[in-house]
């Protein structure tokens, strides 16, 4: 029997109020319901408006509750596997709290994974944000593998070879990703997700916010879902909201990493300076 999976990317408008960025996300996330996925994924800070005059703790305190009941819930409802991130708080005795940028999974409205964003950019630094010191992989319905590279964790091939070893199908992929008018790397990005896939025998879904930043910056969609064998979707306008829907042959994707003798075959001695 065939198995294959539908997901959906949804790109979207974000930086606006609380109310109105989760009322885009239910929107889209019904209308991909709809179409038939099982698992769903909205962009980095898909739940956050301008963060202009606020700190760390304004921002949770203003969006944490209803950001992960909204999740919980239209997991829930639609009873899929929906991945989104939130402002986490992470409370310390005898210190102060930190706070990071981390994507929850929820499979039927119950939570799967939570994953802390390992690399954080230089504006989330100096906002006050604490990065993470791991990666993980939940198993999820039908026994497919999720892992999460928040944002910009999927720059860095040692943190996607991890998920791989650790033997993701699936890796989502949140962004907000910043829009420059002079790109000279502006066509070669897509390459950064297929080898990624390739490299690791895995799928990737890279999901962009459109609009403006949180931070203020103007920024571009650029989703798109990728597979070992190359680029799978992209969106019509990477300006625009869009759910983008792929079907994700894990039946081939599991042949492939079975002949994936890097998987397995690799003179560790050789990555030791990696960790220093």
């Amino acid at each position: 029997m065939l198995l294959m999976l539908i997901a959906a990317i949804i790109q979207m408008r974000v930086g606006r109020t609380l109310d109105e960025n989760l009322e885009e996300a239910s929107l889209l996330v019904s209308e991909a319901a709809s179409a038939g996925a099982e698992l769903i994924c909205l962009p980095e800070y898909f739940f956050a408006e301008s963060f202009k005059g606020k700190t760390p703790a304004d921002v949770h305190e203003e969006t944490y509750e209803r950001t992960v009941g909204f999740l919980r819930k239209l997991s829930a409802k639609y009873d899929v596997v929906l991945a989104g991130t939130v402002l986490e708080k992470e409370e310390k005795i005898d210190a102060k709290a930190k706070y990071f940028n981390t994507c929850l999974v929820y499979d039927g409205g119950e939570l799967l994974l939570k994953q802390r964003k390992v690399h954080l950019t230089e504006g989330e630094e100096r906002w006050g944000l604490s990065c993470g010191d791991s990666f993980s992989v939940a198993s999820c319905r039908r026994g497919f593998k999720i892992g999460v590279l928040v944002c910009a964790d999927v720059l860095y091939p040692e943190a996607g070879r991890l998920l791989g070893l650790l033997g993701a199908d699936i890796v989502i992929n949140p962004v907000i990703s910043r829009f420059y008018e002079n790109d000279p790397t502006k066509d070669a990005r897509q390459c950064i997700f297929v080898a990624r896939a390739y490299d690791n025998s895995f799928f990737i879904l890279k999901t962009g916010g459109v609009g403006v930043s949180p931070f203020g910056n103007k920024i571009v969609g650029r989703s798109l879902a990728a597979a070992p064998w190359g680029l799978l979707a992209k969106p019509k306008d990477e300006n625009e909201p869009e759910v983008i829907i792929v079907q994700l042959d894990i039946d081939l994707l599991r042949r492939l990493r079975d002949e994936n003798y890097s998987l397995v075959r690799r003179n560790k001695k050789a990555y030791e300076p990696l960790l220093s």
